[in-house]
């Protein structure tokens, strides 16, 4: 099992004493409309599936979805998906957390994990064209807009919504020095 280490975070396998942690983070209009898989409202029951939707991905090498903790606290979640053509990274910051660099910081190491534990040759993620802010995340660690806009499912939105599509190549990638792995 890999941790990820940054200069405030820590980032680990997302284990099922997590399911309440991710209720009350999860159960978040905002989380919900600007991600694809989570309804709203977000329940305990919802939370224990996807715990253990996770642990069986994350086994089989198809997702690798860690739980972003600060000071031994639930503050978001970042990982990757192995598609059949790429692999796709996403995330969601709880609401007190946003605006403090928290999803820049897990997005990065998450990225640093894809190209150097995974191999992956390139990233792609996407996100609402009504949420900016995700989108100038994902260009401070070096993500660039290919002009693909795509609908997109969301379970929050209960509808289809317009989605923009971004790369970030290894080779345009610089991880910083405080980024560590451990077993």
């Amino acid at each position: 099992m890999t941790v990820i280490h940054t200069k405030r975070l820590l980032l680990r396998r997302i284990e099922t004493t997590d399911a309440p942690a991710f209720a009350h983070a999860c159960n978040d209009e905002l989380i919900a409309r600007n991600t694809g898989r989570i309804p709203h409202p977000y329940t305990l029951d919802d939370a224990i599936s996807f715990v253990a939707l996770i642990g069986d991905a994350f086994d089989k090498g198809e997702e690798y979805a860690f739980a972003v903790t600060e000071n031994d606290r639930l503050v978001a979640c970042c990982g990757v998906s192995i598609k059949p053509a790429h692999v796709e990274l996403g995330y969601w910051v709880g609401a007190q957390q946003r605006g403090r660099g928290v999803a820049t910081e897990a997005a990065r190491a998450v990225a640093h994990f894809a190209f150097e534990k995974l191999g992956a040759a390139i990233l792609q993620a996407g996100h609402f064209t009504d949420n900016p802010a995700s989108g100038r995340v994902l260009e401070k660690i070096g993500f660039r807009y290919t002009g693909e806009r795509v609908m997109q499912f969301s379970l929050g939105r209960g509808c289809e919504a317009e989605s923009f599509r971004l790369t970030l190549r290894r080779e345009d990638f610089s991880a910083p020095d405080h980024i560590r792995f451990s077993p």
